[in-house]
């Protein structure tokens, strides 16, 4: 991964380069364009100049035999020339002085010549001055004589008749007089009479390097040069090609270069073209002589100045993109070193590292964007500090917490260990109860039975007297045994309900156990709302726990809820035992006071029936109506031991209900137990959490 740094110093780079490449394509075509033009219009100019230079020259030589016509013709007489043909001679003695000085005074002139029309004169009349050498004097010499030559021979009088036909000033093509061996061209101005007929001809043949001279003194640039054409490109003085040559036959890129300077409009202009593999561009100027002169030059030369400014631009721009990637980096290395250092702050934070480092508050002072975000992290692990601290106390609270938590389940278990076992030995208790009221239930029908005995046998001794005496004998001995078993019935009836009574005591345990229950189920589920609200402040390291606590006050709820029920179970529990004791007290006292008493009456009767034998009938019907009196003391004696022992089953039920629910206090017990085994590790968890922070 890139860093801050290298990336803003790259940007700096990217934005310079961009820039810098911008500006410089733009200031390099401008600057080439301009220089372009500069230098076409320099290759202009110095076609101009060099075009008025020359043509100042043509222009004197014309201005010279203009001259020089006009003051031959100013005493001629038209009407004796065409009279005889000796005038032209004579008159010809009158300017031949006049020619040799316009001659001489005409720069360039090898040759001045004043002929006349051969029709009206002899054929070699006229002057013909001419040099042996540039150097040397003019001298007159013989004329051409045009008897020799047909006026069709343009080669050897062409010098004449073309003027003649044009009627006009003439520059001739220039040639090579081998006579003198200098190439030279000539001027001619055909002379006329006032009715158009032909006079003759003034001019003069001019060492052709007056103009090429000036042709070799023009310098294009370093290595560009200047020539002569005609209209129809054809070369009429070149330094490095031959007199006639087309340019079209110097290279296929001139192959439209006679169009072009066939085409006056084009003066001026260039054209591209390419000559041993250099490419170049030629101007072309007209000049008098119907001459064009072209300047040529190549093009690296004509935009070399433009190419050097380029080269300037370019080295400026790699210059300016150095000292910009210079400056970028020491800018990139300034404007990230405070970056660097708040993300070394950000990178001990990460690492839970939250003691104050040297370098924090140097960035917090600073007036920008570094400075605001090393304000907000600051505030950020300031933050984060108190809330390790919060963390570390609610660790603490919670350790301690556990601490009596785990001390309360353990009190709690053994308590809800003691309840089962009570319940279990009160649901036996109940158990035996109950055996020993069906036991009372089936003495109590012996009893029934034995009332109907005595029933009957009262009745057969009120009817048989003469067997009273025996069968009082034998009541006495029934009575006497059933007054035994009726005082061992009692004694073991007695002995029961006193275990019966002092067991439904133990009820009383089961009521303290379950306020204990309820006061460890009230201090769990307080534990558990204190742990909830420590977990809220621990916020998302919290939440594990916050589960954990709400398990634990669910628990101490349901708890609290089993706690409830087995008060209303012992509450009908305690109910039905009171019942039931009221009810055995009540058998007892009824044993005890009207049974017993009776089968002690019944002894007293049968000791005193053999002596009051006369009044045995009515004994007799006493004696049926304590029977009676029995039966039904017999018959309520065991509706209420049914309801008893129904009463018993119902209590049995329901200690049995109890130890089922006390069986389950005990495993909620268990679980909750559990569950503060799995809030401690959480706490392990959160000490070992805390424990990774650095605070101080």
């Amino acid at each position: 991964m890139k860093s801050v740094r290298t990336k803003l110093i790259a940007s700096i780079l990217i934005c310079s380069l961009f820039t810098s490449v911008l500006i410089g394509v733009i200031a390099i075509s401008n600057s080439v364009r301009t220089a372009g033009k500069d230098a076409m219009t320099m290759m202009q100019l110095t076609g101009q100049k060099k075009t008025e230079e020359i043509n100042s020259t043509i222009q004197k030589i014309e201005q010279s035999v203009d001259t020089l016509s006009e003051v031959a013709m100013s005493n001629f007489d038209y009407d004796s020339f065409r009279q005889s043909k000796d005038y032209a001679d004579t008159y010809t003695e009158t300017v031949q002085q006049a020619v040799l000085d316009f001659a001489n005074h005409t720069n360039g002139a090898v040759t001045a010549y004043l002929r006349y029309n051969p029709n009206y004169s002899n054929p070699t009349s006229g002057v013909f001055a001419q040099r042996q050498s540039v150097d040397s004097e003019l001298q007159c010499l013989t004329p051409t004589d045009f008897s020799m030559y047909d006026e069709s021979d343009v080669e050897h009088v062409g010098w004449y008749y073309l003027p003649v036909q044009a009627k006009k000033a003439i520059w001739m093509s220039p040639y090579m007089n081998e006579n003198i061996n200098i190439y030279m061209i000539s001027y001619v101005v055909p002379l006329f009479a006032e009715d158009g007929t032909s006079i003759g001809i003034v001019g003069m043949d001019i060492d052709f390097s007056q103009i090429t001279d000036l042709v070799d003194e023009t310098k294009v640039y370093q290595s560009g040069y200047a020539f002569l054409t005609d209209a129809s490109a054809a070369v009429m003085y070149h330094k490095n090609a031959d007199e006639g040559t087309k340019l079209s036959d110097l290279d296929s890129s001139l192959s439209k270069s006679a169009d072009f300077i066939g085409d006056d409009g084009n003066q001026g202009k260039t054209m591209d073209y390419s000559y041993k593999n250099v490419n170049k561009k030629f101007a072309f100027y007209n000049l008098d002589n119907g001459m064009k002169l072209v300047l040529t030059a190549p093009v690296s030369e004509i935009y070399a100045e433009a190419y050097g400014l380029a080269k300037l631009i370019i080295i400026a721009m790699i210059v300016a993109f150095v000292l910009s990637a210079v400056i970028g980096v020491i800018i990139g290395t300034g404007m990230t070193r405070p970056i660097r250092q708040l993300t070394a702050v950000i990178e001990q934070t990460a690492e839970l590292d939250f003691r104050p480092t040297k370098e924090g508050g140097k960035l917090r002072k600073q007036k920008d964007e570094i400075g605001n975000m090393a304000t907000k992290i600051h505030i950020m692990r300031k933050k984060l500090r108190e809330m390790m601290g919060d963390l570390q106390q609610t660790q603490q609270v919670l350790e301690s917490n556990a601490e009596d938590l785990n001390h309360l389940m353990k009190q709690n278990s053994a308590y809800a260990e003691d309840n089962s076992a009570a319940t279990q030995e009160l649901a036996a208790g109940m158990e035996e109860t109950s055996a020993n009221a069906a036991h009372i239930v089936e003495n109590v029908g012996i009893m029934r039975e034995s009332s109907d005995n005595i029933q009957r046998l009262a009745e057969d001794g009120e009817k048989n007297s003469g067997q009273i005496q025996e069968r009082a004998g034998e009541m006495e001995r029934i009575s006497t045994e059933s007054r035994h078993k009726t005082d061992q019935m009692y004694a073991v009836m007695k002995q029961k309900t006193d275990a019966a009574v002092e067991q439904a005591k133990s009820v009383q345990k089961i009521n303290a156990l379950t306020d204990n229950i309820k006061q460890i189920s009230s201090q769990t589920n307080l534990l558990a709302l204190n742990a909830n609200i420590e977990a809220a402040r621990a916020g998302e390291a919290g939440r594990g726990f916050a589960v954990v606590a709400s398990e634990i006050g669910d628990l101490a709820t349901q708890t609290l809820d089993t706690v409830s029920t087995i008060d209303e179970i012992v509450g009908e529990v305690n109910s039905s035992v009171s019942n039931m004791t009221e009810c055995l007290t009540t058998i007892m006292e009824f044993l005890e006071q009207t049974v017993l008493g009776d089968y002690e009456h019944f002894a007293q009767v049968g000791e005193q029936y053999h002596a009051d034998a006369d009044t045995f009938q009515q004994i007799m019907q006493q004696t049926k109506e304590a029977v009676d009196a029995l039966e039904q003391h017999i018959g309520e004696i065991s509706s209420t031991i049914s309801e008893i022992n129904s009463m018993v089953e119902q209590s049995t039920d329901g200690i049995s209900g109890i130890a089922e629910k006390s069986g389950s206090t005990q495993n909620l017990v268990t679980e909750g137990y559990d569950k503060l085994q799995e809030c401690t590790q959480s706490v392990n968890v959160i000490r070992d959490f805390v424990a990774q922070f650095h605070l101080d």
